[in-house]
């Protein structure tokens, strides 16, 4: 019998969740002859982290930096450099990146993601179909938050965080960074 995510939706073992899947990945990732390259470890925790929320027990500030961040690696916009100074500065300025007991929960979208943790981990430990599928998950969340009108600016997130967001998708509340555009150490995946 499964069970399935409160968070992503995605289907995890009785007893189980989904940290299992996403610690299921990072074992993906150490199968992968030459690791996944920097860009597709930053989506896979960064994406992990938007659709737990309240698993990972973040800020707002954290999970609209997170959000931003994402975008702008999709978008070519950011190198991981600055991601990492940006993820660093943020932290300094806030002084912590989780919520402390009793602070307002942020609200976000629970449930109705196009694709989830269980679907990369259909991918096979190479750097190539790893990369197609981890960049996939990364696309889909931004365009879930896009719909949902969470926008990747800093103020209009923030606002929208904490007014729920938009769209057809449930929002809930929040709890619970790496991307130089580094050439996969394998070519051609076999059976990719």
């Amino acid at each position: 019998m499964t069970e399935t995510c409160p968070e992503c939706g995605s289907a995890v073992p009785e007893g189980g969740s989904c940290r299992d899947h996403f610690h299921a990945l990072l074992l993906l990732e150490s199968q992968i002859p030459g690791g996944p390259g920097l860009l597709p470890h930053f989506y896979a925790v960064a994406t992990y982290g938007l659709q737990h929320p309240r698993a990972m027990n973040y800020t707002a500030d954290t999970l609209i930096g997170l959000r931003g961040a994402v975008a702008d690696a999709l978008d070519g916009r950011a190198t991981i450099d600055e991601l990492r100074r940006r993820a660093r500065r943020g932290a300094e300025a806030a002084g912590r990146v989780t919520r402390r007991k009793g602070d307002a929960e942020v609200r976000w979208r629970v449930g109705g993601w196009p694709m989830t943790v269980a679907d990369v981990l259909k991918s096979e430990p190479c750097a190539d179909a790893y990369a197609e599928r981890v960049t996939a998950w990364a696309r889909s969340v931004r365009e879930t938050l896009d719909e949902d009108g969470i926008d990747a600016s800093p103020r209009a997130a923030a606002d929208s965080a904490r007014a729920g967001g938009r769209g057809s998708g449930a929002t809930g509340s929040v709890r619970g960074t790496r991307a130089d555009r580094r050439a996969w150490p394998l070519g051609d995946c076999p059976g990719a």
